[in-house]
């Protein structure tokens, strides 16, 4: 957060633990741990980073995944919807991180919870946003 105020990035204010579940659980997917954490910091973002990726509000999420998908619920994209990203629930309450370049492939994990995906952005911002080098190192 600190690093998109530094970006002049405006950040929306964080959302409540129940918007979170609310939304989420509308669109048939489970809102874990670690998606209720990232949404309690920060509840999206206005405009791209400088990395060009955006992290959607809970009312851009509820738009974009008005069909529900077992691939996961999308929740941010990357150069103005080139390729989004999506969440996974995973059994140990995180949810993992999977890209989607709507090239006909499946989505493919690029972190195995939100707090691996922020680890990696906060690194190698450009390795995890703009290469399928990271995706293809985990196969």
């Amino acid at each position: 957060i600190k690093r998109w105020h530094g970006h002049a990035v405006i950040v929306l204010p964080p959302a409540t633990r129940a918007d979170v579940l609310d939304t989420i659980e509308s669109i048939g997917s489970v809102a874990t741990a670690d998606v209720l954490e990232l949404y309690a910091l920060v509840g999206g973002m206005h405009d791209l980073d400088r990395d060009y990726w955006r992290l959607w509000s809970l009312d851009e999420i509820r738009t974009e995944n008005s069909e529900p998908s077992s691939f996961g619920v999308q929740f941010s994209d990357y150069m103005i919807d080139c390729w989004r990203y999506r969440l996974r629930p995973n059994s140990n309450d995180t949810s993992s991180v999977l890209v989607d370049y709507f090239d006909g492939a499946e989505p493919s994990v690029i972190a195995e919870s939100v707090a691996e995906f922020f680890d990696l952005y906060a690194a190698e911002p450009m390795r995890l946003l703009n290469s399928r080098s990271l995706q293809e190192s985990r196969s």
